[in-house]
């Protein structure tokens, strides 16, 4: 059959053709994707809290570094995906839109055909990187050089199959089905970390949790392909259907893609590897737990972010730039309100929050206010870089990111090396170019790519939220002065008096109305069927 008899017989089995009503722009699904993206990431975070406090507890602080810097040394491996995974999300959303299953089928055929040679190769980094780990950090490692070795081989395993099958990930999410997604890889991690958790009260080490992490990432990515080829009708994989131009596209799209993720190892990775080889792994212990935090804040605003790159997608292909525009301001504003409470808060009570986690010597409140005030332009700033993704602009965008964190590595070489500012001046090193170029190159980039002026998107975006977070900010400023000699019980009266008053001011100012709306109607509903059982 000819090509174009062959793609007029897709579009003619899509359901837009059959007279289904279904919103291919992902428009109506963007509030309740992010909605439940966050619910579903509560597991990450539980994890996030309980996992490093029992290996402390349990193995000792040393080994909780060991445990963080083979996590570090696998996430390299990520960047053999070349930012194809991300291009299949953006090209599956915009073919969706208009209902060509032909080319979603060349697209995801092309890109598995990409990815499996990188999970192959993913293979084989995972076998060097075992071997030469105590060759390169022997001395700091110590005796745990060996154990550093297993994790570092089990994990990059899970890494291998995650590649090879990335293609469907962008799959689902290009289909806008971002509840099931996060559904499976949140209902497998829980499975991963209960199972973590009995081997570590069982008496296991780190090798046996980081066979379970691998098993578990296996069977959350088998179950992924199984989920995309239910939710996308009519997707096959086809030899026939990998095409040179295809390939192309993917890695000239991926490409730009891909510079931010290099820009996340630099700043992430590279300072963790860094930190190990001049101050060991107990020192990277008492930087990665307040990193961590701030990680958890950056993930729920990249929860929101990633569903705009599929929707602007499918706003670009039917032409609507000003609906574009008026999603960018909505988006960052929004980020911001999620972002600002979380980063006063950890800038204030940073170290008491610490040290009711993970105890007394972890309670160091200058290395979470840096690092929560030094990212907080980059994570406010992450709706933005998403929507210059899904309209394929983000080039440049990339090249800025890459740069500064460049930047910050040097920097933070020089402060270890060179100054002996230990985890303080890492911290300043790391943070501070990308602070720049967020505040200074971005909104720049967004005038000549979307014709919003530099001051307009900055009072569009800053004025509501700053206003709002007054009173807020002004109650943890006054309970820490309050407080100032009995820290944990200035934390517990500014955690319950500061979240009364930013319900309050949300609920007044910030939650849309339909929101609103709906709230009550579910509460009208569930009291229907409350009251006749009492």
């Amino acid at each position: 059959m000819p090509t174009a008899s062959v793609e007029q017989t897709n579009r003619s089995a899509s359901p837009v053709s059959q007279g289904m009503a279904e919103d291919l722009t992902g428009r109506e699904r963007l509030v309740s994707n992010v909605l439940f993206s966050w619910a579903t990431y509560f597991v990450f975070i539980v994890a996030g809290f309980v996992m490093p406090r029992l290996i402390d507890r349990r193995l000792g602080q040393d080994l909780l570094g060991v445990w963080d810097f083979a996590w570090s040394v696998v996430s390299y491996f990520e960047l053999v995906q070349a930012g194809v995974g991300a291009s299949v999300n953006r090209y599956v959303a915009r073919y969706r839109a208009v209902s060509d299953v032909l080319s979603i089928n060349r697209v995801v055929s092309s890109a598995t055909c990409i990815l499996t040679i990188a999970g192959a190769l993913v293979f084989g980094l995972t076998i060097a990187a075992s071997l030469l780990l105590p060759h390169l950090f022997g001395p700091r490692l110590g005796p745990y050089a060996l154990q550093a070795q297993w994790i570092v081989f089990f994990l990059g395993l899970s890494f291998c199959t995650r590649v090879a099958f990335g293609a469907f990930n962008g799959v689902l999410t290009g289909c806008h089905r971002w509840a099931l997604h996060n559904v499976n890889d949140s209902a497998w991690h829980a499975a991963t970390i209960a199972g973590m958790i009995v081997a570590v009260l069982s008496g296991g080490g780190l090798r046996v949790l980081a066979v379970i992490a691998c098993v578990g990432g296996v069977a959350a990515d088998v179950t992924r392909v199984l989920l995309a080829h239910r939710v996308c009708r009519g997707l096959r994989l086809r030899l026939s259907l990998v095409r040179k131009e295809t390939i192309r596209s993917i890695f000239f799209f991926g490409g730009k893609t891909l510079l931010p993720s290099i820009s996340q190892m630099l700043l992430f990775q590279t300072t963790s590897v860094l930190i190990t080889g001049y101050l060991g792994p107990a020192a990277l212990a008492l930087y990665s737990r307040p990193q961590s935090l701030v990680r958890h804040v950056n993930a729920l605003v990249n929860k929101m972010g990633m569903v705009l790159t599929p929707t602007t997608s499918s706003l670009q292909s039917v032409g609507d730039l000003e609906a574009v525009r008026q999603l960018l301001i909505k988006s960052v504003r929004y980020s911001l309100y999620l972002v600002l409470p979380m980063v006063l808060f950890l800038a204030i009570f940073g170290g008491s929050v610490m040290q009711l986690w993970m105890g007394p010597r972890y309670a160091d409140g200058v290395v979470p206010a840096v690092l929560a005030v030094g990212f907080l332009t980059a994570m406010a700033q992450t709706p933005l870089r998403m929507i210059l993704v899904g309209l394929n602009v983000h080039g440049r965008a990339s090249v800025a990111e890459l740069v500064a964190s460049v930047c910050s590595i040097v920097l933070t070489v020089l402060t270890l090396k060179s100054l002996s500012w230990g985890l303080v001046g890492a911290t300043i090193a790391v943070t501070l170019p990308l602070t720049i170029m967020n505040v200074v190159y971005l909104p720049l980039l967004v005038r000549s790519q979307l014709g919003l002026g530099v001051a307009r998107y900055f009072w569009s975006v800053v004025a509501r939220p700053a206003v709002h977070l007054v009173p807020f900010a002004v109650c943890l400023i006054a309970v820490r002065l309050v407080f100032w000699k009995q820290p944990m019980v200035g934390l517990l009266c500014a955690g319950g008096t500061a979240t009364v008053i930013l319900a309050v001011v949300y609920w007044r100012y910030v939650i849309p109305d339909r929101i609103k709306t709906r709230t009550f109607s579910y509460l009208a509903a569930l009291k229907k069927v409350v009251y006749p059982l009492q």
